[in-house]
């Protein structure tokens, strides 16, 4: 045939299917992603993190850094490895012994993520301090982990001043100190933003004051025209919101108050119900109390917006500070609530129920956030900031996510360690028979080390075991000094004596499991401070795997 084509000439018409695999990197951290998000990646992504001091400890918190994708590390250490060394820290290699623990150890951190660069700097960094400041300040994040206590003060302090000036670099420090199975961790941080702390709830639903779309939708259904299928389905939310319309109509426009009033809604809900398993009706009645419990901004956000730093903003103040001094002037117009939220819990309902139900405060939440933007690029304008100054991504992140944002305000670490504040306030509190009083004694007894340190160039429990008792003298000494006159008679309690016995026992030693251990509770917290997701540690927290227990302290 004339129109006859050979076979190894034909071709089939297709078109290309799309592949909706995730990429590489997506699969890689996927776990990590449903924690944090994109937008937290993105800040690990960026982060730079300086490691002073490289022992197992703060090996293992970079481990847990380096994993889950920063940007770069950085190791500074003067020190050359020892089999000792070798022995705890398991990124190091036999081979390791008489080489630079920092270029050793970065060399086999790297091997965990190649995607994430590593550094060494074999020098001082107490000379590094005082030569070279702007060397610390380039970092996002540092951590000093076990180093001499005057160094240790020495970083805290360049960081604390660094970021006392306007628009200063502001880089939190965590400092670790660990003996045996005990184990210290302070973060220092002048003014801390959270962009979310992932609380239960973070928005009201509004079912006291709900927008008009929402009620018009609810008052609409026709329950009683409806099959035993579709009536089983309709969320509870929609039931509520249904419910409390009808109930104010017959009641001045009143919610139910009384204890009286409130069975009497319950019942109202009751007598719409159709068959007696119905599973919406059941979780419409558990959340009832939703309809009388006023809707208004959350307390935190309520003691954020009366900040100075918010009320009182200028072309310096941070992105947080800017979209909450909207916040605040967003609220003033009725019905004085933040903007509605896109998202809602999860719930007995037909997907076509849900969707129609979730579409409504999606548009809601689309007009209040162009008000909000509105309102926000005036406020720009009027303290000379350019209306882009705050992406979009991260205004419409904050607008979703309002009742769970947070400001901390830190404390630098020499004041904590001096005795001064909230420490002398632990010590006038201080009760032998509470939980916390063990690890207390310990931050007491590392303190008192760290002084002892100071004062020998050696730690306690480091020499000849038949010296330990006169280290543990001297130690409880230091602490009776620290507790000053609140303690009854010439001898601190047995708690005291005891925890200072086993600080000093583990001579300032780094177990593997303890560093283990340890490492992720650091890296975990630094996930925190770099992401400005989740509430960080404010400000110490001890750690005595002797009893498997922790305590958290603010000093």
């Amino acid at each position: 045939m004339d129109d006859s084509i050979d076979v190894t000439q034909a071709t089939t018409g297709t078109t290309e299917i799309p592949s909706y695999r995730p990429d590489a990197k997506t699969r890689r951290y996927d776990r990590q992603l449903r924690l944090w998000a994109s937008a937290g990646q993105r800040s690990l992504e960026s982060a730079r993190v300086l490691l002073v001091g490289s022992d197992a400890t703060g090996c293992q918190a970079l481990k847990n850094l380096v994993l889950p994708g920063i940007s770069q590390f950085t190791i500074l250490s003067p020190n050359l490895t020892t089999s000792q060394d070798v022995a705890t820290n398991f990124f190091l290699h036999p081979d390791s012994v008489g080489f630079p623990i920092a270029e050793e150890s970065v060399k086999y951190l790297k091997e965990l993520n190649p995607a994430v660069e590593g550094s060494s700097r074999v020098e001082d960094p107490a000379s590094l301090v005082s030569t070279n400041a702007d060397f610390f300040t380039a970092f996002t994040l540092i951590i000093a982990s076990n180093i001499e206590p005057s160094l240790e003060l020495q970083i805290a302090d360049l960081l604390w001043e660094a970021s006392l000036t306007v628009g200063g670099p502001e880089i939190p420090l965590i400092a670790i100190r660990n003996s045996g199975f005990v184990g210290r961790v302070e973060i220092q941080l002048r003014e801390h933003s959270v962009v979310d702390t992932h609380p239960d709830t973070t928005h009201t639903l509004r079912l006291d004051a709900p927008f008009p779309s929402l009620q018009q939708h609810a008052r609409s259904l026709d329950l009683s025209s409806m099959d035993s299928m579709e009536h089983s389905h309709v969320p509870w939310v929609v039931l509520l919101v249904r419910a409390a319309s009808l109930w104010k109509e017959s009641h001045g426009g009143n919610l139910p108050e009384t204890s009286e009033e409130k069975l009497a809604f319950k019942d109202l809900l009751r007598k719409d119900k159709v068959k007696g398993d119905e599973e919406n009706y059941e979780e419409a009645l558990a959340q009832a109390y939703r309809v009388w419990n006023p809707s208004e901004v959350p307390w935190e956000v309520r003691q954020l917006l009366d900040d100075e730093s918010v009320m009182n903003i200028s072309s310096s103040s941070k992105n947080l500070q800017l979209l909450l001094h909207t916040l605040s002037q967003y609220i003033v117009a009725p019905p004085h609530l933040p903007p509605t939220s896109p998202s809602l819990p999860d719930m007995h309902s037909s997907t076509t129920s849900y969707v129609q139900l979730q579409n409504l405060y999606k548009k809601e939440y689309q007009s209040d956030l162009a008000r909000f933007k509105t309102l926000l690029a005036e406020i720009l304008l009027r303290i000379g900031l350019e209306e882009g100054t705050v992406s979009d991504e991260e205004i419409e992140s904050f607008v979703k996510n309002v009742g769970g944002v947070g400001i901390i305000k830190g404390r630098s670490l020499r004041e904590s360690k001096e005795g001064r504040g909230l420490l002398a306030t632990e010590i006038d509190g201080f009760d032998e028979s509470d939980l916390s009083a063990t690890c207390f004694a310990m931050h007491l007894a590392l303190l008192a080390s760290e002084r002892f340190f100071v004062a020998h160039r050696r730690w306690p429990g480091t020499k000849a075991r038949d010296d330990m008792a006169q280290d543990n003298r001297e130690v409880e000494e230091i602490v009776k000094g620290v507790l000053g006159g609140k303690i009854q008679g010439a001898e601190i309690p047995d708690v005291f004596v005891e925890s200072i016995a086993e600080v000093t026992r583990g001579g300032f030693g780094t177990l593997p499991t303890t560093a283990a251990f340890l490492g992720g509770v650091v890296a975990q917290e630094a996930i925190k401070l770099v992401t400005n997701q989740y509430t960080p540690l404010d400000n110490t927290v001890v750690i005595n795997l002797v009893k498997s227990e922790s305590a958290k302290f603010k000093f």
